[in-house]
């Protein structure tokens, strides 16, 4: 049999062990910072949010009135305009539609 010979050709692209771990560094550091800035906007909005919630008990707090069938207005409003609690015309008027909109998101 014949001896067959190789020739072994070395990667062009030739990186060492530092210049890879550099590398891996970078691209990890580039594919964290996304989370960095989605984890900085929503504890802002956390933030935001529990603020809100915080003055929105306060004021029921201080407030008056704080149900609906005690309030003067809104009995004025059956009395002259809108009928009887759960009738079709205050129904019309008073709630809100859903619509699903999602349709088009995706």
């Amino acid at each position: 049999m014949e001896k067959q010979s190789y020739q072994y050709i070395e990667n062009p692209l030739h990186v060492t062990r530092r210049e890879f771990i550099t590398i891996g560094g970078i691209v990890a550091a580039f594919l964290a910072l996304p989370a960095v800035w989605i984890k900085m906007v929503t504890s802002s909005n956390n933030n935001y949010i529990l603020a809100r919630t915080k003055g929105l008990y306060r004021d029921d707090e201080k407030a008056s009135i704080r149900v609906s069938h005690a309030n003067k207005s809104v009995a004025r409003y059956y009395k002259e305009f809108g009928g009887e609690p759960l009738g079709h015309l205050s129904h019309e008027l008073l709630h809100t539609k859903y619509i699903n909109r999602t349709k088009g998101l995706s």
